[in-house]
């Protein structure tokens, strides 16, 4: 089978790339609407910090077991109805959210999961075909800018609409995102053409759908996004224990610091690598955390959020670029759906772990906490870099220069 992409070859800015970066940024603008609220409209009809969690890590499970199998089928065959399907599940899952009590919540959620694994997954796939491999740190950087700017800006928003209004509104104002999303998604063309149609689905396995390639980012990955659970999903409740009702203020720092550096750190990483970029972005993750688990005031949340976005801004998309230029060209779907895999698995842990860690001591020391994750992959990293003389070539010229 054979898989051709019909996209001028070095050219980033294309409409299908503007087009996608549009569509993407909606629907994650949508979900992570959810992302700190759910938890808390959870406690508010009655749930406990467990079922809190539960609501987070079901969803987790179900993207997690989606984009175990869809990342290798999205190799084989065409990328956007499984990308519209996802889309079209994950708003009417959340439509549903108006009027259930929170053991079908989720239940549901379970369902919602699916939906987002499908959506995110195809996603990451199409950007990884319509972006030039000589430009992949570049354009895989806006993708991820996408994400992370949504991922900023829509709970700070979320947080003050709950706080003033309910979490009916947020509701209807997610699905309105997801329809715009859409809209933009309905604009991109076919972004592979398969020229043999025969065989085109051929039996899959876990192996097929695991890159290991992509492994080492993808574990990385993992002790990164443990930290980005505690504060997307329990930064509202974290709120609460500060008697801080603006925390959403941490999320403008957060989104400022990673707009203003993201264009610089992406051409950083396709002229010199990414350990120039991974490793100091460690370190202000660190340094982020640390400050975070000790603010008693606004400056401190301001503080903090700086060096958090700043490290989240370089070193997660310089690891998915990473992810899908270390694997073959016709497996880049499944490094993707394993390196998205990977962040599920860490919400899905993380989630539980840090609620565990919050409710027998406290929000504060829960990030504390969570700053170890982030020493591991410093650590793994390091000794990646510096000392495993299996590395990859890139590694070792990186070390040469």
């Amino acid at each position: 089978m054979e898989i051709k992409n019909h996209f001028n070859a070095s050219k980033l800015w294309t409409k299908n790339y503007i087009f996608m970066l549009l569509s993407n940024l909606f629907i994650y603008l949508a979900f992570y609407m959810l992302t700190p609220t759910l938890p808390a409209y959870a406690k508010l009809c009655g749930g406990n910090n467990l079922e809190a969690s539960l609501v987070v890590s079901t969803f987790s499970i179900t993207s997690l077991l989606v984009r175990l199998f869809i990342g290798n089928i999205m190799d084989r065959i065409e990328i956007k109805p499984l990308l519209l399907l996802g889309a079209l599940i994950l708003a009417g899952s959340t439509l549903s959210y108006i009027w259930l009590p929170i053991d079908a919540i989720i239940l549901v959620r379970v369902i919602q999961g699916i939906g987002w694994g499908l959506a995110s997954t195809g996603a990451a796939a199409i950007f990884s075909n319509i972006v030039p491999k000589e430009k992949r740190g570049e354009g895989m950087g806006y993708y991820s800018l996408s994400m992370i700017i949504s991922m900023a800006l829509s709970p700070m928003v979320a947080i003050v609409i709950m706080n003033l209004y309910s979490f009916k509104n947020i509701v209807l104002i997610s699905i309105t995102l997801v329809g715009i999303g859409i809209i933009f998604l309905s604009q991109v063309k076919s972004t592979i053409k398969i020229s043999s149609t025969s065989n085109t689905i051929s039996k899959c396995s876990l192996k097929d759908s695991f890159e290991k390639k992509a492994a080492l980012p993808s574990l990385l990955c993992f002790f990164l996004v443990i930290t980005l659970c505690g504060i997307m999903s329990y930064i509202m409740l974290y709120g609460q224990e500060l008697k801080i009702s603006s925390i959403w203020i941490y999320f403008i720092g957060f989104v400022a610091m990673i707009l203003i550096t993201r264009p610089l750190v992406g051409k950083i990483f396709d002229e010199k690598g990414h350990a120039v970029v991974i490793l100091p972005g460690s370190i202000c993750l660190i340094i982020g955390l640390i400050t975070l688990s000790y603010a008693n005031s606004i400056l401190m949340l301001i503080l903090s959020s700086l060096f958090y976005g700043l490290g989240y801004g370089a070193v997660q998309p310089s690891l998915q670029a990473w992810a899908v230029n270390r694997s073959p060209s016709n497996r880049q779907g499944a490094a993707n759906g394993t390196f998205l895999s990977s962040m599920d698995l860490s919400y899905t842990l993380g989630s539980i772990l840090l609620s565990f860690i919050a409710e027998h001591k406290s929000y504060a020391i829960m990030y504390r906490f969570s700053a170890i994750f982030i020493i591991l992959l410093l650590l793994i990293y390091s000794y990646y870099v510096f000392i495993d003389n299996s590395a990859e070539p890139e590694i070792i010229e990186e070390k040469l220069s």
